[in-house]
């Protein structure tokens, strides 16, 4: 009989060990303070939750609640998920009517990302795509905005063709006139300028032309590839072009 028990002990054991581990996670995980940010899978999970509803969201009605819930949450998330938080509100049908409620959101955003000095951490997709669904959201921060130029100015040599037309995109449609960022772009975009497919050379020929930007050596380059890919260029492409070298007057 004591040979049998010890023998039973010893093939559940593991299993005991298993169980007391497990609860012991779940004992942690009930135990955390109020207000301290949840795990990443937590994140992932709540992130997962907002935009599912925000997708069967009826279009003409503005999910107040969610929202309301949505800028609560905000300060639990880590600044490298803003990004998406930003651009599901920027895809949301029903935007426009809610305007007021999503400017909320937006605003905490972009007080935490800055309070975070986030730009700094962030990669350039990150970038490019908060900066891309601020812009469509038209809501423009002032604070958010220096801070990003002062951070990705120094980086845009690192920057992919992509990357850097969106981002003056975005900064001109924001009304960002950030010389620092500007030069800096233009000396790259220049180099790059192989790199940059029609929709590319328009929204960066447009983006100096509306912030008044001088940068000949990137009208220059810009005009160049224009015309090697002129018959790829859709014609809200062409007139946007157009328009941007007969506004800066450059002689293309």
């Amino acid at each position: 009989l004591k040979l049998q028990f010890l023998y039973l002990i010893g093939t559940r054991m593991p299993r005991l060990d298993a169980v007391r581990r497990h609860v012991q996670r779940r004992w942690a995980a009930s135990a955390r303070p109020r207000g301290q940010p949840p795990s990443r899978s937590g994140r992932n999970s709540r992130l997962k939750e907002w935009r599912a509803a925000l997708d069967s969201s009826p279009p003409g009605k503005v999910p107040t609640k969610l929202l309301a819930e949505m800028e609560a949450g905000i300060a639990g998330e880590s600044p490298g998920s803003l990004p998406a938080v930003v651009s599901m509100l920027a895809k949301a049908k029903w935007r426009r009517a809610g305007r007021r409620e999503v400017a909320g959101v937006l605003d905490t955003v972009a007080s935490h990302l800055v309070m975070q000095r986030a730009a700094a951490t962030m990669t350039e997709r990150d970038v490019r795509t908060l900066l891309n669904a601020l812009a469509k959201c038209s809501h423009r921060d002032a604070a958010l905005l220096d801070h990003f130029a002062g951070e990705v100015a120094p980086r845009a040599g690192s920057f992919e063709a992509r990357s850097l037309a969106m981002t003056v995109w975005s900064y001109a449609t924001m009304r960002g006139t950030h010389g620092e960022l500007f030069s800096a772009v233009a000396t790259e975009a220049a180099r790059q300028v192989g790199q940059f497919n029609p929709q590319n050379l328009a929204n960066t020929a447009w983006a100096y032309a509306t912030v008044r930007h001088d940068a000949p050596a990137l009208f220059d380059s810009v005009a160049t590839e224009a015309a090697r890919q002129v018959g790829q260029f859709k014609p809200q492409e062409l007139a946007n072009t157009a328009w941007a070298d007969a506004t800066v007057r450059h002689d293309a």
